[in-house]
């Protein structure tokens, strides 16, 4: 497999961090070689107590003034599902690989001598289940994100690896990443103020078993087994389900004894902020300012309407932009080129002020 180039988006957040500015300081002195939590085994978040899943940055280098880093989901002992095809095959057999059969590298080989054998015994491969990208330079942040790893995991991890793990921050402190509308959006507001602004999601669910409340049994023949089940429920979550929670009285939602689920079932729930007839400056500031820093869900549908016709759509409430990535002949991206094209972009956008290039202060 040669080398190829795929086109990959790429989003901005600005950094809000109450009582400490710079992001980039505070990362670059809490993953430094002298820190306390400068190897990558030494700063793993445990995502549930219950299981070996672990999130941390793992690599973490300069590029150009810019500092980048890579943020991974890994579980021990974890099992990598792969199919084998054969051309004379009735069907293709499907089997899983665990961490402990992957190859040896030849250069990672164990060795014979006692040392060696000690040395290899700390080294372990585990898979990979996901890798995000992220890069920043002072206050402004750019995210290539991954299946499983968005900008709301990367927020949550750098809070508890400043805050909980390194010290670095107060434990009072908030850290935020926020979205930033294009410039285009803030004209259309300026020429055409906000009138309304719709959030909408579908609404889904998922499964819950009730103990308490078991199948009916249904007649077995006297010598056959008899599994006695829990009775399987389909409980609304999801934004759409917060927003009826929010509007109907508590609990509403958990007594419908739902059987099946709601996710082909094409009901959607909306939100609407709007005004009647005229409102005041006051008014009119606080929806623009709802507008502008809607902080938009994967899940979510948001339309912003404004005076005299015209709409912004939630994308569009996110600086974004692609750029060209490329992978190596194993399948690896090419982090050299990343780092640059990252930076390249975001320079850009700084240069024609489509990103204020001033550092924010907290607020």
């Amino acid at each position: 497999m040669k080398s190829t180039s795929k086109s990959k988006a790429i989003h901005y957040k600005s950094v809000f961090i109450s009582g400490e500015p710079n992001i980039q300081a505070l990362l670059d002195l809490a993953l430094s070689s002298s820190s306390k939590i400068a190897k990558p085994s030494q700063r793993q978040q445990k995502i549930n107590d219950d299981d070996s899943a672990v999130i941390f940055i793992n690599k973490f280098k300069k590029h150009n003034g810019m500092s980048f880093g890579q943020l991974v989901i890994l579980e021990s002992g974890k099992k990598q599902t792969f199919i084998t095809v054969d051309d004379e095959a009735e069907f293709y057999s499907i089997s899983s690989l665990s961490s402990e059969k992957i190859p040896e590298i030849d250069d990672e080989k164990q060795g014979t001598t006692k040392l060696e054998k000690e040395a290899s015994a700390k080294k372990r491969r585990e898979f990979i289940e996901s890798i995000l990208y992220f890069g920043v330079l002072d206050n402004h942040m750019i995210i290539m994100q991954s299946s499983a790893l968005k900008s709301r995991e990367l927020e949550a991890h750098l809070s508890w690896l400043l805050g909980t793990c390194s010290s670095a921050v107060s434990p009072n402190s908030m850290l935020i990443l926020r979205d930033k509308p294009a410039e285009s959006v803030y004209k259309k507001m300026e020429i055409k103020p906000v009138k309304s602004i719709q959030i909408g999601a579908p609404l889904t669910t998922e499964v819950y078993t009730d103990p308490s409340t078991p199948k009916k049994e249904a007649t077995y023949a006297p010598n056959q087994e008899v599994t006695h089940a829990n009775k399987v429920r389909f409980v609304p979550h999801g934004m759409a389900a917060s927003l009826i929670r929010a509007a109907l009285p508590s609990g509403f939602l958990e007594k419908l004894d739902l059987e099946d689920s709601l996710d082909e079932a094409n009901i959607h729930v909306a939100l609407e902020i709007t005004y009647l007839r005229k409102t005041s400056k006051a008014g009119q500031k606080i929806i623009d300012s709802v507008a502008t820093s809607l902080r938009h869900s994967p899940e979510s549908d948001v339309v912003i309407n404004l005076q005299g016709g015209g709409k912004i759509r939630g994308d569009e409430l996110k600086l974004s932009g692609n750029i060209s990535v490329k992978f190596l002949e194993n399948g690896l991206i090419d982090e050299s080129v990343l780092f640059h094209e990252m930076h390249t972009w975001l320079i850009s956008k700084i240069s024609t002020t489509e990103i204020d290039a001033t550092t924010e202060s907290a607020e």
